[in-house]
Order: structure tokens, then C-alpha cells, then sequence
């Protein structure tokens, strides 16, 4: 949930932010407007991006480990942002990529576990270089 609040920072480098998610898009339009998100959110219920990409399901460590815990829980205590209901596959690790104009992947970061995610500033970055 950074990327939202870098928004301008990513508008101002001319990169547009968009968000998929294993939903249906009645559950990814609720998702947005509950979260007061200005990118859109494309619902992807059978998950074929995330195939597409090569993200995997986690297992019960990269799920509920000590490190997948830790992370969660400084990122809720940072950004006073809390897991609410999971929609789709719990299992299934995210990731962020910077695609070029005329589709070229530029970046990817795959999630290892549930707490990795790609820092704002690293993504801010691949995508100015693009």
C-alpha cells in the first residue's frame, strides 16, 4: 500500500501506477474506493498474471515465518495499514515490475515470502530509468 502514497512522485517521473489483484471487479472496485486509491485496480480472479510473471504460492514458513511476521508487523506499525480479509488464494506472493513502453519488462521484483515487498524508492528509481 506505499506505492499509493507515492503517487505523485511516480506521476511526476510520467510513470502511471496500476494494481492487479486476484479479485473479482466487484471486489477489486470495493477494494479501491475503500482504500481511497487513485490507480486503478484490475481484478485478475484466475490469477493469470501472476502465472504469467512466474509468482509462486508460499508455503508455511514464507507465509507465517519469523521473518514474513516481523515485516508485517513494522509495516502495520509504519503505515497503520492492517490485512484485512483475503480475497482469492492466501497463498499467493505478490511482486512489482516496471514495464517499458511497448511492453518491455524493465524490473521485476518477485515476493520470496508475504513480507517481501519491493521498497518504493527502489521501483521509484527502475522506473525513472526506463
Amino acid at each position: 500500500m506505499q506505492l499509493h502514497r507515492a503517487q505523485e512522485q511516480f506521476e511526476a517521473a510520467g510513470v502511471g501506477l496500476v494494481l492487479i489483484g486476484q479479485a473479482t471487479p466487484r471486489h477489486a472496485s470495493h477494494f479501491r474506493r475503500r482504500m481511497h486509491l487513485e490507480p486503478p485496480v484490475l481484478a485478475d480472479e484466475r490469477r493469470t498474471s501472476y502465472k504469467a510473471i512466474g509468482a509462486k504460492k508460499g508455503n508455511f514458513v514464507e507465509l507465517f515465518g519469523p521473518s514474513s511476521v516481523t515485516k508485517g508487523a513494522l509495516a502495520t506499525a509504519k503505515y497503520g495499514v492492517v490485512q484485512g480479509r483475503t480475497i482469492g488464494n492466501p497463498a499467493q506472493l505478490g511482486g512489482a515490475m516496471v514495464v517499458a513502453p511497448g511492453g518491455r519488462v524493465v524490473f521485476s521484483h518477485l515476493a520470496k515470502d508475504a513480507g517481501d515487498n519491493v521498497a518504493v524508492d527502489e521501483l521509484l528509481a527502475a522506473a525513472r530509468r526506463a
